[in-house]
């Protein structure tokens, strides 16, 4: 699933603005007095103001090329997630390529993820987007009617990836520990717009108990 736009909320939008876009050097594209956006490759990426401190977890691809750079950069802030063994850059069993780890000002765990392209920009997409749920496999149940690709097999109860090569929903059971801290996932409002065709009805999923629409 190729991601389009996606939503999250923050308490901090000036911390969060200045982060994403001197530190991770995103381009801005809008900016108001509750919400900023960033391009991240074809994507938008959107902070909303809200009074509930969120905790999120999401991954955006970068070119092989430029991961280097950016990580000296994410290192020099001291804002690494290591592994328990130390290690800061490591390698993705899904992905293939380079990994880092790293919080930004509002505590939310980012996954940077290198890839190979030949795009002129560095930032390539939003890969990954974490949805804890009470029950993976009863929501995941609940996606089969949206008209998405899903190429991944689950791998457990507590977690799954739900998409395909080109962008995931990481379903974990709410409180399961978000990789490469002890940091239990908790359910905060994210709203997921896949990408379409131009000039085809769009269509969302709401859920009944859960803060998350997705829009396809």
């Amino acid at each position: 699933m190729k991601w389009q736009k996606v939503t999250f909320t923050t308490t901090m939008p000036e911390e969060m603005l200045t982060f994403y876009t001197n530190v991770l050097q995103m381009p801005l594209v809008e900016r108001s007095e509750r919400s900023f956006s960033v391009r991240v490759g074809d994507a938008l990426l959107v902070f909303q103001r809200a009074a509930e401190k969120p905790f999120y977890h999401f991954a955006c691809g970068i070119a092989e090329t430029a991961f280097d750079a950016y990580a000296k950069v994410i290192q020099e802030h001291r804002v690494v997630l290591r592994h328990k063994d130390g290690q800061e850059i490591m390698q993705s069993y899904t992905w293939k390529g380079k990994q880092l780890y790293f919080s930004d000002p509002e505590g939310n765990i980012l996954e940077m993820l290198a890839f190979p392209s030949e795009a002129k920009t560095s930032w390539l997409s939003i890969q990954e987007i974490g949805m804890p749920v009470p029950d993976v496999p009863a929501y995941a149940a609940s996606l089969q009617s949206i008209p998405l690709p899903h190429t991944f097999e689950p791998e457990s109860a507590t977690f799954r990836f739900y998409g395909d090569q080109d962008g995931v929903l990481v379903l974990v059971k709410e409180n399961r520990p978000w990789f490469p801290t002890d940091r239990g996932a908790t359910i905060h409002p994210i709203l997921v717009e896949a990408a379409s065709d131009p000039g085809q009805p769009r269509h969302f999923q709401p859920h009944p108990q859960l803060p998350y629409r997705i829009t396809y």
